[in-house]
């Protein structure tokens, strides 16, 4: 079952709802496919965790926050490789990236996730792993380590 969380986004997003809901009509998919309206955050997190793989096929992306949620779940992600997507989604270890938003690579890389259950595994524990360097916590470590760096490189050259 194919199950579409969330809502329009960008200048076409309406448009492209529509077009989607019409597709199902036409093809008479309404027992394949749900349309979910948009859910608070703290709801995401368990869709997050049923999907066996979540796709962003997104035209451009700044940062990724749903690519994000969903490795740090435990999720493969197939995503477009475009923007912040490019450096969390590892392609071919949490998931795959595919250029030019090319609809039969997006199915490829959805069918294989979907027909090899123990790559989807592999895949979903690997992204939570890189999901992890996201963290507030990893965060502050990280800057921690930069600022003791820089203060040792002070007291070296201005001893």
């Amino acid at each position: 079952r194919l199950v579409i969380v969330g809502g329009a986004s960008g200048s076409t997003g309406d448009g492209e709802v529509e077009r989607a809901h019409e597709l199902v009509d036409e093809l008479g998919l309404h027992d394949q496919v749900v349309f979910v309206e948009p859910q608070p955050h703290h709801i995401l997190s368990t869709y997050y965790r049923a999907a066996d793989v979540v796709v962003v096929p997104s035209r451009s992306e700044s940062f990724g926050l749903v690519a994000l949620e969903a490795a740090a779940c435990g999720t493969p992600v197939v995503a477009s490789a475009v923007g912040g997507l490019q450096s969390l989604v590892d392609d071919g270890d949490t998931g795959y990236l595919i250029p030019d938003r090319d609809p039969a690579e997006f199915a490829k890389a959805i069918a294989r996730i979907l027909d090899e259950p123990l790559l989807a595994d592999a895949m979903g524990a690997a992204a939570a792993v890189r999901a992890s360097r996201y963290t507030w916590a990893f965060a502050a470590a990280r800057l921690r380590r930069l600022y003791a760096d820089l203060t040792a490189r002070r007291l070296v050259v201005g001893h």
